[in-house]
């Protein structure tokens, strides 16, 4: 793979970047990761994207990751040796979209079969989790996916879903990638609370738990676990440290994100379905990081369980974190990245929610996790 790094985040530096990967005949396909402060905009750079021959795929995150560098500002490039097939899908909150179908006609023209596939979504999609559904009821667990939620930490509407269209609003783009892999999955985060049950909620809002209004509920959990009149519990200043934890058949809880609150109504990143049973989660900082080495250790095993470890180049760490984990861990988000390394280069971003598979639990979309994917170079 052949990796490059303009740490300035430049439209002159992106387009000399994707000139160079269009050019190298080594190089079958490119994955785009650029920061939201880099302002790209489809005005100033849909033509970049629209002239590479290439396939093309990737996203606008919060930050993006190198080694163990996080970057403000700056864009990577990362060509493939592997062949890739990035599909797109757009519209897909559209209520006439049927994402079922959509997601049928692709599989028929590019059926996955022990390979790796990438997914990048608008994160303020509404409907990100029927998506993963679909995609997961026509391809299972052939494919290991890796990816995550693009866009902003203001949570407005923006165009951050690169495609070889330009830049896409609530859309997706779906890359099959001929290439081996291992996922791991890990979070760190454990329950404080007895389980809650969502008594109504609107997509990614949580309006009552047991009937109850769903911040009011929250509140007295952090209260009692902080020893502190609810009354003095803020959103703003508790939300970060006290996640939701939907119950789930597999090992992990699925972690939802608080990122709002109004008139009583909890708004996450992600879907929290009705009637669905959920935890309060806390954790501390060597929790999260216990959290980053079990997605590093069952990224490895799955990884070197089938491909050989002899060859001359080294496969390379592909981490996609959460953003408020980086907001959590503060000075120690540096050892996570080490952690998540393994000692190899290493890519990724910052996202909207995590999105993963690791080829044997269900396809989800996370929040606040560690997602580790080792490529094969």
């Amino acid at each position: 793979m052949i990796i490059q790094i303009d740490k300035d985040g430049t439209l002159q530096n992106l387009e000399k970047m994707l000139q160079k990967a269009d050019s190298d005949a080594s190089v079958e396909a490119i994955m785009v990761l650029a920061c939201d402060a880099n302002n790209f905009t489809p005005d100033n750079s849909d033509s970049l994207f629209k002239k590479v021959k290439k396939p093309i795929f990737g996203g606008i995150f919060p930050q993006i990751l190198h080694n163990t560098e996080n970057l403000l500002h700056g864009t990577i490039v990362a060509g493939f040796r592997h062949k890739i097939n990035p599909c797109i899908i757009e519209n897909i909150s559209r209520a006439d979209s049927n994402l079922d179908k959509l997601i049928e006609d692709i599989t028929l023209e590019m059926p996955a079969a022990d390979n790796t596939i990438f997914l990048f979504v608008d994160g303020m999609s509404r409907t990100i989790a029927s998506l993963l559904d679909s995609i997961f009821n026509h391809l299972g667990l052939l494919s290991n996916y890796i990816g995550g939620g693009a866009g902003s930490l203001s949570f407005k509407p923006m165009h951050c879903v690169i495609t070889s269209k330009g830049l896409l609003m609530d859309a997706a783009v779906l890359a099959f990638a001929d290439m081996g892999s291992g996922v791991g999955v890990a979070h760190g985060w454990h329950p404080v609370s007895e389980p809650l049950k969502i008594t109504s909620s609107r997509h990614n809002s949580v309006v009552s738990f047991d009937w109850k209004p769903a911040f009011e509920v929250y509140r007295e959990i952090i209260a009692k676990v902080l020893n502190k009149d609810s009354l003095d519990i803020t959103f703003g200043e508790y939300a970060k440290s006290f996640p939701l934890g939907i119950v789930k058949i597999a090992d992990e809880l699925l972690v939802r994100d608080p990122v709002s609150c109004s008139d009583n109504e909890m708004i996450c990143l992600g879907e929290l379905p009705q009637n669905s049973f959920v935890y309060v989660l806390k954790g501390d900082i060597a929790s999260l990081l216990a959290g980053a080495k079990k997605s590093r250790e069952i990224a490895e095993m799955i990884y070197f369980s089938r491909y050989d470890n002899s060859k001359e180049r080294k496969p390379l760490t592909f981490f996609i974190d959460c953003i408020t984990r980086v907001q959590f861990l503060g000075n120690h988000f540096k050892e996570e990245l080490e952690i998540a390394s393994g000692g190899n280069e290493l890519i990724g971003a910052l996202s909207l929610g995590e999105i993963a598979n690791s080829g044997r639990d269900y396809l989800e979309f996370y929040n606040k996790t560690s997602v580790i994917a080792i490529l094969e170079e």
